[in-house]
């Protein structure tokens, strides 16, 4: 019982005075601070050095902070010309085909119901790539969808053949006048 009451007022009093270092700002570990260590200076107020290496280290880090933006917009310039490449890409090989349904339909080429929901729904796809790449916005997208994107029983599927090959008419010359806008703007 004694030993206990010791060891209790022996942590008491430890408890007390880390208290009180800790309250005056001295802690109570080695270093005076709540960790162990003495306190941090700021870069350029340690002794020795001088201002010449905050200096230095502030136009390092500068210069390494000015690197990693240009080189993030290197490659993010990058990215986007890879993916205006597939988009060309595919946009170009879809475009053939619509052309080829079109021809095929033009020539009197037998078609069924499901030529007609193949065709609207390449046609769908076709637009919401374009959408994507293009970042039309809300108001457009539907704009268009409503002038190209018809009552699936509206069409006969020749008519859907056709409206899809139009629709890359179409939306070849908005490209085109994009590009034009663009240009005029750069002068």
């Amino acid at each position: 019982m004694r030993k206990r009451i010791i060891v209790a007022a022996a942590t008491c009093a430890a408890l007390a005075t880390s208290g009180t270092a800790m309250a005056q700002g001295r802690g109570g570990g080695p270093g005076g601070g709540m960790g162990a260590g003495p306190p941090m200076t700021p870069p350029g107020q340690m002794g020795g050095g001088g201002p010449a290496i905050s200096d230095y280290a502030r136009g390092t880090i500068a210069s390494s902070q000015g690197q990693f933006g240009r080189d993030f917009a290197a490659q993010q310039r990058a990215d986007a010309m890879v993916r205006a490449e597939q988009y060309r890409a595919r946009a170009e090989q879809r475009k053939a085909d619509a052309l080829a349904r079109a021809a095929a339909a033009r020539a009197g080429a037998p078609m069924t119901a499901a030529d007609a929901a193949r065709s609207r729904d390449a046609l769908k796809a076709d637009m919401e790539a374009w959408r994507e790449a293009f970042n039309i916005s809300r108001r457009d997208w539907q704009a268009q969808r409503n002038q190209w994107l018809l009552d699936r029983t509206s069409l006969t599927p020749q008519q859907w053949a056709l409206q899809r090959a139009n629709w890359f008419a179409a939306r070849d010359a908005w490209i085109a006048q994009q590009m034009s806008w663009a240009q005029a703007r750069r002068r």
